[in-house]
Protein backbone atom coordinates (compact mmCIF):
# COMPACT_ATOMS: atom_id res chain seq x y z
CA UNK A 1 0.00 0.00 0.00
CA UNK A 2 2.34 2.87 0.68
CA UNK A 3 3.99 1.55 -2.30
CA UNK A 4 0.87 2.34 -4.41
CA UNK A 5 0.48 5.88 -2.25
CA UNK A 6 4.00 7.00 -3.54
CA UNK A 7 3.73 5.80 -7.20
CA UNK A 8 0.05 7.92 -7.32
CA UNK A 9 1.72 10.72 -5.50
CA UNK A 10 4.84 10.50 -8.11
CA UNK A 11 2.11 10.52 -11.24
CA UNK A 12 0.08 13.43 -9.75
CA UNK A 13 3.54 15.31 -9.10
CA UNK A 14 4.09 14.59 -12.73
CA UNK A 15 0.82 15.65 -14.15
CA UNK A 16 0.82 18.59 -12.15
CA UNK A 17 4.55 19.91 -13.49
CA UNK A 18 3.34 18.82 -17.02
CA UNK A 19 0.82 21.33 -16.72
CA UNK A 20 3.39 24.01 -16.46
CA UNK A 21 2.73 26.72 -19.83
CA UNK A 22 5.73 25.61 -21.86
CA UNK A 23 6.67 28.86 -23.88
CA UNK A 24 7.95 32.03 -22.56
CA UNK A 25 6.08 35.42 -24.67
CA UNK A 26 8.65 38.02 -25.65
CA UNK A 27 6.90 41.00 -27.23
CA UNK A 28 8.37 42.50 -30.31
CA UNK A 29 8.68 45.95 -30.92
CA UNK A 30 5.05 47.96 -30.57
CA UNK A 31 3.37 47.68 -34.05
CA UNK A 32 5.89 44.75 -35.49
CA UNK A 33 3.79 42.06 -37.54
CA UNK A 34 6.42 39.34 -37.85
CA UNK A 35 6.44 36.73 -40.93
CA UNK A 36 9.43 34.49 -40.22
CA UNK A 37 12.21 33.62 -37.92
CA UNK A 38 15.28 32.04 -38.38
CA UNK A 39 17.81 30.06 -36.59
CA UNK A 40 19.53 32.82 -34.93
CA UNK A 41 16.42 34.03 -33.82
CA UNK A 42 15.39 36.77 -35.90
CA UNK A 43 12.86 37.80 -37.28
CA UNK A 44 11.20 39.34 -40.32
CA UNK A 45 8.21 41.65 -40.54
CA UNK A 46 7.05 45.02 -41.03
CA UNK A 47 6.87 47.84 -38.87
CA UNK A 48 5.39 51.16 -39.30
CA UNK A 49 4.58 50.24 -43.42
CA UNK A 50 8.15 49.55 -43.25
CA UNK A 51 9.98 46.07 -43.60
CA UNK A 52 11.55 45.35 -40.22
CA UNK A 53 14.46 43.28 -38.79
CA UNK A 54 14.65 42.13 -35.30
CA UNK A 55 16.98 40.44 -33.08
CA UNK A 56 17.82 40.20 -29.28
CA UNK A 57 19.98 42.99 -30.11
CA UNK A 58 17.56 45.56 -31.73
CA UNK A 59 15.85 46.13 -34.39
CA UNK A 60 16.57 47.89 -38.15
CA UNK A 61 14.19 49.58 -40.14
CA UNK A 62 15.08 48.39 -44.00
CA UNK A 63 13.66 51.51 -45.53
CA UNK A 64 11.97 51.47 -48.81
CA UNK A 65 12.88 51.77 -52.64
CA UNK A 66 12.09 55.29 -52.98
CA UNK A 67 8.62 54.84 -52.13
CA UNK A 68 6.32 54.73 -48.82
CA UNK A 69 6.32 51.56 -47.87
CA UNK A 70 7.81 47.99 -47.78
CA UNK A 71 7.17 44.63 -46.55
CA UNK A 72 9.47 42.00 -45.18
CA UNK A 73 8.17 38.86 -46.13
CA UNK A 74 11.14 36.02 -45.33
CA UNK A 75 14.86 35.68 -44.37
CA UNK A 76 17.43 32.85 -44.53
CA UNK A 77 20.11 32.12 -42.49
CA UNK A 78 22.28 34.80 -42.46
CA UNK A 79 19.42 37.54 -42.30
CA UNK A 80 19.05 38.53 -45.71
CA UNK A 81 15.53 39.63 -46.17
CA UNK A 82 13.22 39.78 -49.21
CA UNK A 83 9.63 41.21 -50.08
CA UNK A 84 8.00 44.03 -51.93
CA UNK A 85 9.04 47.40 -51.42
CA UNK A 86 7.48 50.75 -53.62
CA UNK A 87 9.80 52.94 -55.84
CA UNK A 88 9.47 56.46 -56.31
CA UNK A 89 7.13 56.01 -59.02
CA UNK A 90 4.84 54.08 -57.06
CA UNK A 91 5.22 50.79 -58.53
CA UNK A 92 6.15 47.60 -56.09
CA UNK A 93 9.38 45.92 -56.69
CA UNK A 94 10.81 43.08 -55.34
CA UNK A 95 14.04 43.69 -53.10
CA UNK A 96 16.60 41.87 -51.08
CA UNK A 97 18.26 43.40 -48.16
CA UNK A 98 21.47 41.97 -47.43
CA UNK A 99 24.80 43.68 -45.35
CA UNK A 100 22.70 46.69 -44.71
CA UNK A 101 21.60 47.43 -48.25
CA UNK A 102 18.30 47.18 -50.09
CA UNK A 103 18.83 46.05 -53.50
CA UNK A 104 15.77 46.68 -56.43
CA UNK A 105 15.61 43.41 -58.04
CA UNK A 106 12.82 45.00 -60.46
CA UNK A 107 9.82 43.45 -61.73
CA UNK A 108 8.51 40.33 -64.73
CA UNK A 109 7.30 40.99 -67.76
CA UNK A 110 7.03 43.99 -67.88
CA UNK A 111 4.77 44.49 -65.12
CA UNK A 112 4.87 46.93 -62.48
CA UNK A 113 4.29 44.77 -59.37
CA UNK A 114 6.55 42.00 -57.52
CA UNK A 115 7.05 40.58 -54.11
CA UNK A 116 9.63 38.63 -52.75
CA UNK A 117 8.29 35.84 -50.52
CA UNK A 118 11.11 33.47 -49.78
CA UNK A 119 15.03 33.30 -49.43
CA UNK A 120 16.89 30.20 -49.20
CA UNK A 121 20.77 30.11 -47.77
CA UNK A 122 22.00 30.76 -51.36
CA UNK A 123 19.96 34.15 -51.49
CA UNK A 124 17.91 32.35 -54.32
CA UNK A 125 14.46 33.91 -53.91
CA UNK A 126 10.94 32.66 -54.90
CA UNK A 127 7.86 35.65 -55.33
CA UNK A 128 4.74 37.13 -57.03
CA UNK A 129 4.25 39.21 -59.54
CA UNK A 130 1.22 40.42 -61.57
CA UNK A 131 2.14 41.23 -65.44
CA UNK A 132 -0.66 43.10 -67.87
CA UNK A 133 -0.44 40.35 -70.24
CA UNK A 134 -0.51 36.88 -68.05
CA UNK A 135 -1.76 38.12 -64.60
CA UNK A 136 -0.19 36.92 -61.45
CA UNK A 137 2.40 34.97 -61.47
CA UNK A 138 5.25 33.47 -59.89
CA UNK A 139 9.13 33.57 -60.39
CA UNK A 140 12.57 32.36 -58.91
CA UNK A 141 15.55 34.76 -58.67
CA UNK A 142 18.31 32.88 -60.14
CA UNK A 143 21.83 34.17 -61.17
CA UNK A 144 20.40 37.39 -60.60
CA UNK A 145 17.41 37.28 -62.59
CA UNK A 146 13.41 37.02 -62.04
CA UNK A 147 12.46 34.08 -64.03
CA UNK A 148 8.83 33.26 -64.51
CA UNK A 149 8.51 29.55 -63.72
CA UNK A 150 5.05 29.51 -65.23
CA UNK A 151 2.24 27.57 -64.17
CA UNK A 152 0.06 24.68 -64.64
CA UNK A 153 -3.11 25.83 -67.39
CA UNK A 154 -4.33 27.72 -64.32
CA UNK A 155 -5.13 31.33 -64.24
CA UNK A 156 -2.99 32.62 -61.52
CA UNK A 157 0.18 31.20 -59.44
CA UNK A 158 1.89 32.37 -56.56
CA UNK A 159 5.05 30.86 -54.90
CA UNK A 160 5.07 30.49 -51.14
CA UNK A 161 8.50 28.74 -50.06
CA UNK A 162 11.77 27.82 -51.48
CA UNK A 163 14.56 25.81 -49.98
CA UNK A 164 18.40 25.21 -50.48
CA UNK A 165 18.11 22.42 -53.17
CA UNK A 166 16.15 25.41 -55.08
CA UNK A 167 12.88 23.30 -54.74
CA UNK A 168 9.81 26.18 -54.94
CA UNK A 169 6.51 25.70 -53.92
CA UNK A 170 2.97 27.37 -53.78
CA UNK A 171 -0.19 27.30 -55.21
CA UNK A 172 -2.30 27.95 -58.84
CA UNK A 173 -5.89 28.88 -59.40
CA UNK A 174 -8.04 27.42 -62.31
CA UNK A 175 -9.62 30.40 -62.25
CA UNK A 176 -9.02 33.89 -61.66
CA UNK A 177 -11.72 34.44 -59.05
CA UNK A 178 -9.30 33.85 -56.41
CA UNK A 179 -11.41 31.31 -55.21
CA UNK A 180 -10.69 27.17 -55.17
CA UNK A 181 -10.54 25.32 -57.07
CA UNK A 182 -6.63 25.58 -55.88
CA UNK A 183 -4.28 23.15 -56.00
CA UNK A 184 -1.09 23.01 -54.25
CA UNK A 185 2.55 22.60 -56.81
CA UNK A 186 6.10 22.30 -56.31
CA UNK A 187 8.94 23.23 -58.97
CA UNK A 188 12.16 21.95 -59.16
CA UNK A 189 14.79 21.43 -61.99
CA UNK A 190 13.13 23.81 -64.39
CA UNK A 191 9.46 21.59 -64.01
CA UNK A 192 6.36 22.79 -62.41
CA UNK A 193 4.39 19.64 -61.38
CA UNK A 194 0.60 19.43 -59.15
CA UNK A 195 1.02 17.72 -55.81
CA UNK A 196 -1.70 15.58 -56.06
CA UNK A 197 -2.08 14.13 -52.81
CA UNK A 198 -5.39 16.23 -51.75
CA UNK A 199 -8.15 14.08 -51.01
CA UNK A 200 -10.30 16.83 -52.30
CA UNK A 201 -8.28 17.85 -55.07
CA UNK A 202 -8.39 21.13 -53.59
CA UNK A 203 -5.00 22.56 -51.35
CA UNK A 204 -2.34 24.86 -50.94
CA UNK A 205 1.48 24.54 -50.11
CA UNK A 206 2.69 27.48 -47.93
CA UNK A 207 6.31 26.16 -46.79
CA UNK A 208 8.65 24.13 -47.66
CA UNK A 209 12.16 22.90 -45.10
CA UNK A 210 15.68 21.68 -46.53
CA UNK A 211 14.00 17.78 -46.19
CA UNK A 212 12.13 18.47 -48.97
CA UNK A 213 8.53 18.02 -46.47
CA UNK A 214 6.09 21.01 -47.33
CA UNK A 215 3.02 22.25 -45.46
CA UNK A 216 -0.04 23.34 -46.20
CA UNK A 217 -3.91 23.57 -46.36
CA UNK A 218 -5.87 20.41 -47.75
CA UNK A 219 -9.78 20.94 -48.11
CA UNK A 220 -10.64 17.73 -46.62
CA UNK A 221 -14.10 18.21 -45.89
CA UNK A 222 -13.23 21.80 -43.73
CA UNK A 223 -10.00 23.08 -44.16
CA UNK A 224 -6.76 20.78 -42.85
CA UNK A 225 -3.30 21.13 -42.19
CA UNK A 226 -0.85 19.04 -43.64
CA UNK A 227 2.57 17.73 -43.21
CA UNK A 228 4.11 16.06 -47.43
CA UNK A 229 7.14 14.17 -46.85
CA UNK A 230 8.68 11.78 -49.46
CA UNK A 231 5.21 11.58 -51.83
CA UNK A 232 3.04 10.61 -48.45
CA UNK A 233 0.49 13.32 -47.00
CA UNK A 234 -0.15 13.23 -42.87
CA UNK A 235 -3.26 15.16 -42.37
CA UNK A 236 -2.78 16.90 -39.22
CA UNK A 237 -6.47 17.41 -38.80
CA UNK A 238 -7.60 20.82 -36.51
CA UNK A 239 -9.26 21.32 -33.63
CA UNK A 240 -12.62 22.63 -31.95
CA UNK A 241 -14.29 22.13 -35.63
CA UNK A 242 -12.50 25.16 -36.74
CA UNK A 243 -9.96 25.68 -40.35
CA UNK A 244 -6.47 24.66 -39.99
CA UNK A 245 -3.69 26.01 -42.28
CA UNK A 246 0.02 25.12 -42.20
CA UNK A 247 1.87 28.52 -42.53
CA UNK A 248 5.74 27.49 -41.82
CA UNK A 249 7.59 24.38 -40.89
CA UNK A 250 11.19 23.75 -39.28
CA UNK A 251 13.90 20.86 -40.33
CA UNK A 252 12.25 18.87 -37.64
CA UNK A 253 9.08 18.57 -39.44
CA UNK A 254 7.22 20.52 -36.72
CA UNK A 255 4.28 22.73 -38.43
CA UNK A 256 3.19 26.13 -36.93
CA UNK A 257 -0.13 27.57 -38.59
CA UNK A 258 -3.72 29.23 -38.04
CA UNK A 259 -7.15 28.15 -36.80
CA UNK A 260 -9.52 29.72 -37.58
CA UNK A 261 -12.85 30.67 -39.48
CA UNK A 262 -14.30 30.58 -43.00
CA UNK A 263 -11.59 33.04 -46.22
CA UNK A 264 -9.04 31.67 -43.35
CA UNK A 265 -9.41 34.56 -40.91
CA UNK A 266 -7.08 33.21 -38.22
CA UNK A 267 -8.86 32.44 -34.20
CA UNK A 268 -5.62 31.10 -32.78
CA UNK A 269 -2.42 29.90 -33.60
CA UNK A 270 -1.10 26.03 -32.90
CA UNK A 271 2.02 23.54 -33.11
CA UNK A 272 1.93 20.81 -34.42
CA UNK A 273 4.98 18.48 -32.57
CA UNK A 274 5.47 14.88 -31.16
CA UNK A 275 2.71 13.38 -33.29
CA UNK A 276 -0.14 16.15 -31.65
CA UNK A 277 -1.40 19.15 -32.93
CA UNK A 278 -1.76 21.99 -29.94
CA UNK A 279 -3.66 25.12 -29.58
CA UNK A 280 -0.91 27.61 -28.42
CA UNK A 281 -2.58 29.39 -26.03
CA UNK A 282 -3.05 26.30 -24.10
CA UNK A 283 1.38 26.14 -23.94
CA UNK A 284 1.37 29.96 -22.23
CA UNK A 285 0.93 31.13 -19.06
CA UNK A 286 -2.74 32.75 -18.75
CA UNK A 287 -1.88 34.99 -16.39
CA UNK A 288 0.02 36.84 -18.99
CA UNK A 289 -3.35 37.88 -20.53
CA UNK A 290 -1.71 37.41 -24.55
CA UNK A 291 -3.67 35.13 -26.56
CA UNK A 292 -2.06 34.17 -29.75
CA UNK A 293 -3.95 34.12 -32.56
CA UNK A 294 -1.90 33.50 -35.14
CA UNK A 295 1.79 31.99 -35.83
CA UNK A 296 4.10 32.79 -38.72
CA UNK A 297 7.20 30.90 -38.34
CA UNK A 298 8.77 28.52 -36.44
CA UNK A 299 12.91 27.50 -36.35
CA UNK A 300 14.61 24.02 -35.30
CA UNK A 301 15.27 25.36 -31.85
CA UNK A 302 11.42 25.52 -31.41
CA UNK A 303 11.04 29.74 -31.53
CA UNK A 304 7.99 30.78 -33.07
CA UNK A 305 6.63 34.05 -34.70
CA UNK A 306 3.56 34.79 -33.57
CA UNK A 307 0.73 37.36 -33.44
CA UNK A 308 -1.18 38.08 -30.79
CA UNK A 309 -3.58 39.80 -28.53
CA UNK A 310 -3.78 41.09 -25.12
CA UNK A 311 -6.42 41.36 -22.77
CA UNK A 312 -6.10 45.39 -23.00
CA UNK A 313 -6.65 45.69 -26.21
CA UNK A 314 -3.39 46.03 -27.46
CA UNK A 315 -2.53 43.48 -30.00
CA UNK A 316 1.39 42.86 -31.75
CA UNK A 317 3.86 40.89 -32.76
CA UNK A 318 5.48 38.10 -30.03
CA UNK A 319 8.71 35.50 -29.69
CA UNK A 320 7.64 32.26 -27.83
CA UNK A 321 10.47 30.56 -26.58
CA UNK A 322 10.44 27.12 -24.86
CA UNK A 323 10.69 27.50 -21.34
CA UNK A 324 12.13 24.05 -19.25
CA UNK A 325 9.68 22.85 -17.18
CA UNK A 326 9.96 23.63 -13.40
CA UNK A 327 8.03 21.65 -11.56
CA UNK A 328 5.41 24.26 -9.23
CA UNK A 329 6.29 24.15 -5.46
CA UNK A 330 3.21 21.99 -4.73
CA UNK A 331 4.46 19.39 -7.20
CA UNK A 332 7.98 19.52 -6.16
CA UNK A 333 7.13 18.90 -2.71
CA UNK A 334 4.72 15.98 -3.75
CA UNK A 335 7.60 14.49 -5.66
CA UNK A 336 9.80 14.91 -2.94
CA UNK A 337 6.84 12.98 -0.53
CA UNK A 338 6.55 10.22 -3.11
CA UNK A 339 10.30 9.57 -3.08
CA UNK A 340 10.57 9.34 0.00
CA UNK A 341 7.33 6.95 0.82
CA UNK A 342 9.07 4.81 -1.92
CA UNK A 343 12.38 5.15 0.50
CA UNK A 344 10.39 3.70 3.86
CA UNK A 345 8.49 1.37 1.51
CA UNK A 346 11.61 -0.26 0.22
CA UNK A 347 13.66 0.09 3.51
CA UNK A 348 10.39 -1.91 5.55
CA UNK A 349 10.16 -4.80 2.71
CA UNK A 350 14.38 -5.04 3.12
CA UNK A 351 14.24 -5.13 7.10
CA UNK A 352 11.25 -7.75 6.96
CA UNK A 353 12.80 -10.37 4.64
CA UNK A 354 16.11 -9.61 7.46
CA UNK A 355 13.92 -10.42 9.79
CA UNK A 356 12.59 -13.44 8.26
CA UNK A 357 15.85 -14.79 7.54
CA UNK A 358 16.72 -14.48 11.29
Amino acid sequence: MPTRLALALLLSAAATAAAVPSYTVTVLPDGMAPAGINNAGQIVGTRNEHAYLWSSAGGVDLGTLGGASSTGAALNRFGEVTGGALTASGEEHAFIYSHGVMTDLGTVGGGTLARGTAINDLGQIAGDFHAPATGWGAFVRLDGQLRDIGNLGGASTWASGINNAGRVVGSWLAQGDFHPPQSAYIYENGVMSALNYSSSGISSANAVNQAGQITGTDWHGPEAAYLYTNGMTQVLGSMYGLAAWGTALNNRGEVVGNLGGPLQVPFFGFIYANGAMSDLNTLIDPALGWTVTSAAGINDLGQIAAWGCHDSGECGGLLLQLASPVPEPRATAMLLAGLALLGLAWRSRKFSAAYRRA
